[in-house]
């Protein structure tokens, strides 16, 4: 199967000796994690309140990442080849032990998949998904579904990376003003 990071990059184990999470599974957590926060400086935004210290940092701590996963985002939110999706495909296929499926099940799976028009990184997280959680052959709505959601969240966190440095810089604006309402109304009563 083709990764989005080079093997080399991945560290094989963690020091109690349990494999890491795979850079692809660490993108998507990230994906997430900028999605999240997004959301919920948007939500104080438009609430007109003001966020959290906690809010605030945990989002510098998602907007520190985005100089390290901007371009494996990009890369995530490439449109994946069609040996990519075969292989993902007979992968997803094969891991779970139901006997051989229909041929037809098989190539109707890559026709409706590779109509999506997938990318790179929803492909992937779609069917590892599927492979960790399905406990029989997925029907093809739902792997066409995990395609849409996890293309959903990659889309969402590229587009997160350019608006949330702006996000931040409103809310420490609105804090800095409270602050300096709060300093001007105790000197004036």
């Amino acid at each position: 199967m083709t990764s989005l990071t080079p093997f080399e990059e991945r560290p094989p184990k963690k020091r109690d000796g349990l494999p890491t999470p795979r850079a692809e599974e660490q993108l998507e957590a990230i994906g997430r994690e900028l999605m999240a926060v997004s959301g919920m400086l948007r939500s104080a935004e438009l609430r007109g309140e003001l966020c959290g210290v906690e809010m605030l940092e945990r989002a510098k701590r998602a907007a520190g990442a985005i100089a390290t996963v901007r371009t494996a985002l990009k890369t995530a939110c490439q449109p994946a080849t069609i040996t990519e999706l075969g292989e993902h495909i007979e992968a997803l296929i094969k891991s779970i032990p139901q006997g051989e499926p229909a041929d037809e099940y098989q190539s109707a799976l890559v026709r409706d998949v590779g109509s999506l028009g997938p990318s790179r990184g929803a492909l992937d997280a779609a069917c590892r998904r599927l492979r960790t959680t399905a406990m029989f052959r997925p029907k093809i709505p739902e792997v066409l579904d995990a395609v849409r959601e996890a293309g959903a969240v990659y889309a969402a966190a590229l587009r997160v990376l350019d608006e949330l440095p702006g996000q931040i810089a409103r809310a420490e604006h609105a804090q800095r003003q409270a602050e300096h309402q709060a300093k001007a109304g105790r000197t004036t009563g």
